[in-house]
C-alpha cells in the first residue's frame, strides 16, 4: 500500500514508498527525516550504508537517493522486508540495495567476516524493547564501521542508548531521539 511515506530529496526526490499498517512498524516522520539528512550533509555521497531494523526502508533509500554508493537493509519480519524490495524498485534503487531478512544481532555476527566498511549507520529498533544499547554495542566491538564511520540511534525518549560511551551530539524530536555515536566508538 503507497502512504505518504516519500523520498524527500535527491534524484528519487517526491517518490511515494509503500508500507503496510503494523504496530511494529513506524516510520520516521518527513521532518525528523528531514533533520537527520540535514545534519549528516554531505557526509552521505559515495557511502556504504547500514540500515538496521529497516522497517519500509525509507531511511536508506534516502541515503542512496542522496548519493550514497550502496545500502544493506536488515529486516526481520520477511513481508516487510518485502516492502523494501518494493520501494527499491519504486525507486530505481535495486542494484544499489542488498537485504537481509532476519535478526540484526545475528545478521552483524554475519558482517563481521567481511570487515570495516560501513560509513553510516542508522539502528532503529522497536521502541521500548532495549535493542539499541545491545545493537550499538555489537556494532562497535565488531568494527564494522570505516574508521571515520557515525552511528547514528533513534530511540524513544527514556530509552538508554550506550552503556560507555556518550554520544556526540543528541537531538529530540517529540517522544524520538536521535544520537550520534563515532563509528569506532571513541570521542572525537
Amino acid at each position: 500500500m503507497l502512504s505518504g511515506l516519500r523520498v524527500i530529496s535527491g534524484i528519487a526526490k517526491g517518490r511515494r514508498l509503500k508500507t503496510r499498517k503494523t504496530m511494529n512498524l513506524r516510520p520516521v516522520t518527513d521532518f525528523i527525516k528531514e533533520a537527520l539528512f540535514d545534519m549528516l550533509a554531505l557526509r552521505v555521497r559515495d557511502t556504504l550504508f547500514l540500515d538496521l531494523f529497516a522497517g519500509s526502508g525509507s531511511i536508506g533509500i534516502e541515503a542512496l537517493s542522496r548519493g550514497a554508493r550502496q545500502a544493506l537493509f536488515i529486516e526481520k519480519d520477511p513481508l516487510t522486508a518485502a516492502l523494501i524490495r518494493d520501494n527499491l524498485d519504486v525507486t530505481g534503487f535495486t542494484p544499489q540495495g542488498r537485504i537481509y531478512v532476519g535478526d540484526a544481532l545475528q545478521a552483524l555476527a554475519r558482517l563481521q567476516r567481511d570487515g570495516p566498511g560501513f560509513n553510516l549507520a542508522f539502528i532503529d529498533p522497536p521502541f521500548r524493547k532495549g535493542l539499541v544499547a545491545p545493537t550499538l554495542d555489537m556494532l562497535l566491538r565488531l568494527e564494522l564501521m570505516a574508521p571515520d564511520g557515525l552511528i547514528v540511534t533513534r530511540s524513544y525518549i527514556g530509552e538508554q542508548a550506550a552503556a560507555g560511551i556518550a554520544p556526540i551530539k543528541t537531538r529530540t524530536y517529540g517522544d524520538s531521539v536521535l544520537r550520534f555515536f563515532p563509528g569506532r566508538g571513541e570521542q572525537k
